[in-house]
């Protein structure tokens, strides 16, 4: 006795199925405004480094330094906290460090360089983390076209991180 050879048919998934229902719409548009957010803040960070205090080499070897042990302690957050207070502790530290800067005199060249790499370690880690994280909120069928949407919400976020770097240089 055969059985009917003909392979069963896999549901298809559309982008509106990322809207379909209230939990997933509202998960879909806060993992896009995060994405674009934490995208705009790192490559913000990386593409003002000539802007910084102090010379512009030893700036841009420092942000790419600090890249290391940040994906080292993303990784190790990860297996050790959960995944919400993982990235929301290294997106609470990054941004609240960058505000922090504003306040440092513009005498104090050593610390505001030490905040600004501060504040790229929190955004790298968590510009790291969002990958893993973004995977686990959605149900299979859509999880292909969720990390694609929101990467494409990051892309987009790091076309207009550099007029941001502009901003700073008028104000």
């Amino acid at each position: 006795q055969m059985q009917d050879s003909k392979p069963q048919q896999q549901q298809k998934a559309i982008l509106l199925d990322l809207f379909r229902t209230r939990n997933i719409a509202t998960i879909t548009i806060m993992s896009l405004l995060l994405w674009f957010f934490t995208s705009v803040g790192y490559f913000g960070l990386s593409l003002s480094t000539p802007n910084w205090h102090g010379n512009a080499y030893v700036n841009c070897f420092l942000a790419a330094v600090i890249e290391v042990p940040a994906y080292v302690i993303a990784w190790l957050l990860l297996r050790s906290l959960p995944r919400r207070y993982s990235v929301s502790g290294v997106l609470f530290l990054g941004g609240g460090v960058v505000l922090l800067i504003q306040f440092v005199p513009a005498d104090y060249n050593v610390l505001s360089i030490g905040l600004v790499m501060l504040g790229k370690f929190g955004i790298t880690a968590a510009f790291s983390m969002l990958y893993v994280y973004n995977v686990e909120l959605y149900p299979t069928l859509v999880r292909n076209m969720a990390v694609g949407a929101t990467s494409t919400a990051s892309r987009l976020g790091s076309i207009i991180a550099p007029y941001f770097v502009y901003l700073g240089e008028t104000s």
